[in-house]
Parts: structure tokens; C-alpha cells; sequence
């Protein structure tokens, strides 16, 4: 008999194809809710996920689940505690959207800086002076400050130095002394990097430590001018403190693609600020990062279920 695969979420065509080319049984799931995935799931020998919440109940209420891929590079909507307990394994796909979301930061960079979306719509409802009242700024010789200097960290540094001439400046502690940094500033004053950077970026995991890190004190630490970009995890942002700072004029404004809650709600005063940019959580979602996160998930699935060590394990 065939294993099969949950896919309760949308993913690349050619990664269902190539799991019925490996002999796999492919379930589409109903949704990404508690109870529809616990009751999708009892079948099933994997599950591949993208943000569905995979926790202890659903783990230990599917005795036939034994490994579960996450289609991207942060895992925190697993319970991997409870995964080891069970004996379920945990792969990831580490590599595949880094280079998307690298790009995406810094369009987000850019944007916040030229005020594309403003602009847009301000000419769109005739004001076409808007170029000379609200007058926009160049990145060359700016610093970029970056809260993680991980893979996407890293290529965001070398887009910034490399293609718009910025300085990059990098906090993270655990950076190994030997390692190559290739022009990017590393820093162990964490608050000096929030006085001297025009733009902030975020590339550090929702860990216990890091969640609303970055709250009224970063803030009052940053230029007014300067601006906080974060495609990492909403819940790092202490966004009530954020909104309260554009809103004094702390700071000069944000670009964000993930929110806390997530997706934002509707009512959310970030939206209503035309010095934020707000996108869905797309950062990772290109065509070409689609294909090779379902690829990789699909390589650590196979992996597991025919007896080998993952590639790309988690636990």
C-alpha cells in the first residue's frame, strides 16, 4: 500500500506531480483549521504544511503521521517537542524561498523609501505635486541595520551593498568569529545599531526571546526618519508600540509582510497609515521558491518514510 500525503494547503502543482511520479497517494485536505486537519490527517503517513499549526493534540491523536514537512524555513507552528516525543519527524526546507524573501525585503526598502504606494495613489486621485510635496529619498549611502545576519539576513546585506551602495550593519550574537562577512558590519551593541541605521530589518525566528523584541525602547532609539522592514515574524514587533510611534513621529514609518495576528485584521491602524507598506506574508511565495519549497519537503518526506537520515531535519 501506498503512503500517503496531506496537502492541506496550497502548493506547486509540480510538487503534487512529483509526489505521484514517487508512487506517493496524494490528499488534498478541506483547510487548515484544528479540528478539519486532526480529522484529514488520521490517514495519512505525512503532512506537508505551510502555516497550519501542527500541535501536540493533532501529533498525538494521529498514530499514522510520521513525519511532517514544513514548505519553508521557519517551523514555529510546530509543536517539535511534541514531535520528538511521538517519534514524528520534523524536515524543513531551510534554503528554498531565501533569495525570494531577500528581494522582497529590500523591494520593501525601496518602496518605503521612493513611497511608491503613496505616490501611486496620489497621483491616481490628481495630485500630481505630490512629487514635490512629499519628496522621496535614495538609498545609496544609507546604512541598513539587520537584526540577524541568517541566510536571508546575509543576501538582503549583499543586495543592499552590492546593488543600491548601502552600508549594511549586523547585529547577531551568534555569528561564528571565523565566518566570512563579506563587507557587512558586525556590531555586539545591539541599541547602536537602532541609532545609526535609516532602515532596520528583521531576520531572527519568533523564539520565546525574540518575540516583541523589538518594542517602545528600539523605537525611541531610531532615527525619526528612519524605518523598521520585517519579513520574519509578526509576533518580533511589539505592534500596538510600533503604531504608537509612527503615530508620534518616532520614527518614520515600516514595511511590513507579517503581522501580529496573522493575517491582520481588517481594523488594523497600520492600514490606515500612509507611511506603512503592508504585504500578505508573499515574501517567500514566488514561483520559483513555490517549486523548490515543495521539492524539498517532498525530498525530506521521502527521506523519512524510506528509512534515511533528512537532508533537511529539524528533529
Amino acid at each position: 500500500m501506498a503512503f500517503k500525503v496531506l496537502i492541506p494547503e496550497a502548493v506547486a502543482s509540480e510538487g503534487i506531480e512529483h509526489l505521484k511520479e514517487l508512487g506517493y497517494e496524494v490528499k488534498i485536505g478541506r483547510g487548515i483549521s484544528k479540528d478539519v486537519i486532526l480529522e484529514d490527517i488520521q490517514d495519512c503517513d505525512a503532512v506537508i504544511i505551510r502555516v497550519a499549526v501542527i500541535d501536540r493534540e493533532i501529533i498525538e491523536k494521529s498514530p499514522k503521521l510520521k513525519v511532517i514537512a514544513k514548505h519553508g524555513a521557519g517551523y514555529d507552528s510546530i509543536d517539535t517537542k511534541a514531535a520528538a516525543d511521538n517519534h514524528v519527524r520534523v524536515v524543513f526546507a531551510p534554503y528554498a524561498n531565501s533569495l525570494s524573501v531577500a528581494e522582497h525585503t529590500m523591494a520593501l526598502v525601496l518602496a518605503c523609501a521612493k513611497k511608491i504606494p503613496f505616490m501611486a495613489q496620489q497621483y491616481r486621485e490628481g495630485n500630481y505635486k505630490a512629487k514635490d510635496l512629499y519628496p522621496n529619498t535614495e538609498l545609496a549611502g544609507k546604512t541598513l541595520g539587520l537584526i540577524g545576519l541568517g541566510r536571508i539576513g546575509m543576501m538582503t546585506a549583499q543586495i543592499a551593498m552590492n546593488g543600491f551602495g548601502m552600508r549594511a550593519v549586523a547585529y547577531d550574537p551568534f555569528i561564528p568569529k571565523e565566518r566570512d562577512l563579506k563587507g557587512v558590519e558586525l556590531t555586539a551593541d545591539r541599541d547602536e545599531l537602532f541609532k545609526v541605521s535609516d532602515y532596520v530589518s528583521v531576520h531572527v525566528p519568533a523564539t520565546p526571546e525574540n518575540i516583541k523584541s523589538i518594542s517602545t525602547k528600539e523605537f525611541g532609539l531610531m532615527k525619526p526618519t528612519a524605518v523598521i522592514v520585517n519579513t520574519a515574524r509578526g509576533k518580533i514587533i511589539d505592534e500596538q508600540a510600533l503604531v504608537e510611534a509612527i503615530q508620534k513621529g518616532e520614527i518614520g514609518g515600516a514595511g511590513l509582510d507579517v503581522t501580529d495576528p496573522e493575517p491582520a485584521k481588517t481594523d488594523n491602524p497600520l492600514f490606515a497609515m500612509d507611511r506603512v507598506i503592508l504585504t500578505p506574508h508573499c515574501a517567500g511565495v514566488t514561483k520559483e521558491a513555490m517549486v523548490r519549497m515543495a521539492m524539498d519537503s517532498i525530498l525530506g518526506i521521502d527521506e523519512v518514510l524510506h528509512g534515511k537520515e533528512p537532508t533537511y531535519k529539524v528533529v
